[in-house]
């Protein structure tokens, strides 16, 4: 296991590898964005039975490192979408190979700021590459 992917986490035919993010939901979203083509970020809510919400949300032309308005901007889309108890899922996509990025871990960590803020549940973050979509590990932040 290395410090940026679960594993070897690589989201193929049917599994998400062993850990606690390979669940149906997270392997139903990577089926549907399946790599990364341009620099785009997918707002997954997830009803509380499992399923996907069915209105997808993507934000194209995502700048290659999150500004400093990208938490509120973020917070301010969540609070336009949520509604009830769902979950989210994030997938940050970019065109470029599997090893996140320390852009990608900007993005990776201004979602998990964004979230913090607001009472909804994160399920999980991924990123989508060239080669596939993969779960990014969870990191501590500093305050």
């Amino acid at each position: 296991m290395d410090d940026n992917t679960l594993g070897d986490d690589r989201l193929g035919d049917d599994t998400l590898g062993d850990d606690t993010l390979g669940d149906a939901t997270l392997q139903a979203v990577a089926a549907l964005v399946q790599h990364g083509i341009v620099a785009r970020l997918w707002i997954f809510l997830i009803e509380p039975d499992g399923t996907m919400h069915r209105d997808l949300q993507q934000v194209d032309s995502i700048p290659t490192s999150p500004d400093a308005y990208a938490v509120l901007a973020l917070r301010g889309i969540l609070g336009h979408l949520l509604d009830g108890d769902q979950e989210v899922v994030f997938v940050i996509e970019r065109p470029a190979g599997p090893t996140p990025s320390p852009d990608d871990w900007a993005w990776h960590d201004a979602i998990v700021r964004a979230v913090r803020g607001i009472p909804v549940p994160l399920r999980g973050v991924l990123l989508a590459h060239s080669e596939g979509v993969d779960a990014m590990r969870p990191r501590t932040l500093a305050a």
